[in-house]
Parts: C-alpha cells; structure tokens; sequence
C-alpha cells in the first residue's frame, strides 16, 4: 500500500505535515523476554504557518468536509491536528463578507424578481365572449335611440305649423261675456300648442268680472279652450249714487245681465249708519248661510252695523220681522225661527237663540 498523498488543489491552504510511522515487520515471539526499546524523543512540533492576507475579490467558501475519494488501495491522507486547523488562514475559515458580496457598480448589480404574466390568460380574456358587454351595447343603443327620438318629436311639436294654436274654444259662459275671455286666450294664437302661456290666460280670465275660476286645456293639434264657472248672483245693495248693484255671497260686484232670471234679495243701509261697509258685510253673510226655503221667503234685509241685521220673513199673506243679530250660530238660528214662524205675533227676536222671544 502506497503513503502518497493526493496532489493539493490550487490555492488551498497547505496543512501541517506530519511524517507517516512505518509499520514494522511483525518479529516471532521467542520464549526470552524481549528487551525493552528506549523511548523516542518526542519531535519539535512546527510552527504555524503564518496567515495569508485576504484577496481582494473573495472567493466562495470551500466546503469543510471534502467528497469521499473511491477506494483505490491507496492509503488515505492523515488528518491535521486541531492546531494546524487553527493556523488556517481567515480568509478560507470564514465566508465573504457582505460587503465583499456586494458589487462594485451598480450596473453590475443582479436585476430583483421579474412577474411574469402568463400570456394565454391575457389573451384568453380578450377573445372570450361577454353576452353582458353586448346586452349593455344594446342598451346604451336603444336608449340612445330613443333619446334621438324624443327630441326629434318635440322639435316638431315646437316648430311645425301643423301644431301652432289656430282656434279657442270658450265654455261655462252665461252671463259673462265671451268676447272678453276670447280676448284674453288671444295671445296663444299661432305660438306653439306646447309654448300656450295658461297661466297668463287663466288670470286674465278670472279677473273679468263675473268669472269665479277659469281652467286652459289643449285641444290637439292646434285648438285650445278655455272654461269658465261664473259667481252667483244673490242681492242686490244700494250704491252711493242711488242706484243698485248686484253682488254674490262674497259681496263682489257682478254684471247686470246676472240679474236676469235670477231672484235677489235687496240689502240696505240704513240711515246714519257709522259702519256701511260692515253692516253690508254682516247681511251677505247671513243672506248665503241661510236655508233654501227661508232665503226664498226672505224678501229684504236691513242693518245699521254687524250686530243688528234684521230680516223680513213673507208667511202666508202677510210679513214677520225676524231680528237676526250677528251672523254667528247661524244654523241654530234658522232653526229656531222655522220653528216659531207659524206662532202668533209679529216680530221674532233670535239675537239669543237659546231664549228667542216673540211678540
């Protein structure tokens, strides 16, 4: 068996040597005592070797246990003492440091982690169908449509001579004149049906005198009408130049052709009275809250102030007085006075009406 060691890898640390003992030839045992060898002086141990300075660009540590060499019948290489170990140099013992791994420049410097995208899902999403993207297509297509179509449809309704007001109709009239509200619907005539101003119209036409309400309706494609409900006539008031007016429940002044067929109950001031507009007030207060058969048979109505309205009742042939008072608890009034109509005397006194008094 050959003591030759393997060859020493460029740049390795070389190890402390240590000269191999010869294994000597096994001697017969012979019956006399073998004679006692002197003792070996004990050999010099070597220095250390010094350690080496460390390279500029470190290298990669070499890993401690080296690879098991195949048998070959060779003996193997002693191993170094602990002592040899500790002489190692530094630079093969410890691994690079983080500045020595470090690159010099930073072009050199290793590019970090790339993400890669995987490219069939990318194109995969973009050649799938979508049915929702479609159906919002047609959506937004439809209702473009539609859009289109109303503004289409009202440009035409403002500007297309087939739907500029040609004709208005009045309605509700009687006694109040229809020239006066034609002329108040008059300005819509050849404006667009959708630009008629009814607003402007319905307050021109209740302020003629007469009309209570008025209500605008169009007629398409070009007619209009207008429908009036007229006041009630009620009385007739004496005025400041002698003459009479005829008034409704809320004492406005109507035409004279509301007197026509209608029956009216005069109201007069008396003499003196300090309060003329009160006093006449009071009695169309009292005239419209009375009961359909006793306003029938009331033939006049008189009072000086708010407090003292007097009524003249026709019974049968002849008249009773009824003195009213105020025109408060007016349905109690009319009540007791129904009851007490047919009682004898000439005079019934309702001014209390929980204790009436006739005489």
């Amino acid at each position: 068996m050959s003591s030759r060691r393997p060859p020493r890898r460029p740049g390795a640390p070389r190890r402390a040597e240590r000269p191999m003992r010869r294994a000597e030839p096994a001697r017969r045992t012979e019956p006399t005592p073998r004679r006692a060898e002197p003792a070996r002086p004990a050999e010099p141990a070597r220095p250390a070797e010094p350690a080496r300075p460390a390279e500029p660009t470190a290298r990669p540590a070499e890993p401690t246990a080296r690879r098991a060499a195949p048998s070959t019948g060779r003996s193997e290489a002693p191993v170094r003492p602990m002592a040899a170990r500790a002489a190692a140099p530094a630079s093969v013992r410890t691994p690079a440091s983080p500045a020595a791994r470090t690159p010099a420049s930073p072009e050199a410097a290793p590019e970090g982690p790339r993400r890669v995208v995987p490219a069939a899902d990318r194109f995969r999403s973009l050649v799938t169908p979508r049915p929702w993207l479609r159906r919002r297509r047609t959506i937004l297509a439809v209702s473009a449509g539609l859009l289109v179509l109303v503004l289409a449809a009202v440009g035409v309704l403002l500007y297309a001579p087939a739907f500029r007001v040609a004709d208005v109709e009045i309605a509700g009239t009687g006694y109040v004149d229809a020239q006066a509200v034609r002329r108040a619907a008059e300005p819509a005539l050849g404006t667009s049906i959708l630009r008629v101003p009814s607003g402007r119209i319905t307050a021109e036409a209740e302020a003629i005198p007469g009309v209570a309400s008025a209500s605008v309706e169009r007629t398409w494609p070009d007619g209009l009408r207008v429908t009036v409900r007229e006041r009630t006539p009620i009385a007739t008031v004496a005025t400041a130049d002698g003459g009479t007016a005829v008034v409704d429940a809320e004492g406005e002044q109507l035409p004279p052709e509301a007197a026509e067929g209608a029956t009216l109950v005069p109201l007069t001031v008396a003499t003196g009275s300090k309060d003329p507009e009160g006093a006449t007030d009071a009695m169309l207060e009292v005239l419209a809250e009375l009961p359909a058969d006793l306003r029938g048979s009331t033939s006049a109505i008189s009072a000086s102030s708010r407090s003292d309205v007097t009524l003249t009742v026709a019974v049968g042939e002849g008249q009773k007085t009824v003195v009213w008072g105020d025109a408060q608890d007016a349905e109690l009034k009319a009540q007791v006075v129904a009851a007490l109509l047919g009682q004898p005397g000439t005079v019934i006194d309702v001014s209390s009406p929980v204790a009436p008094v006739t005489r």
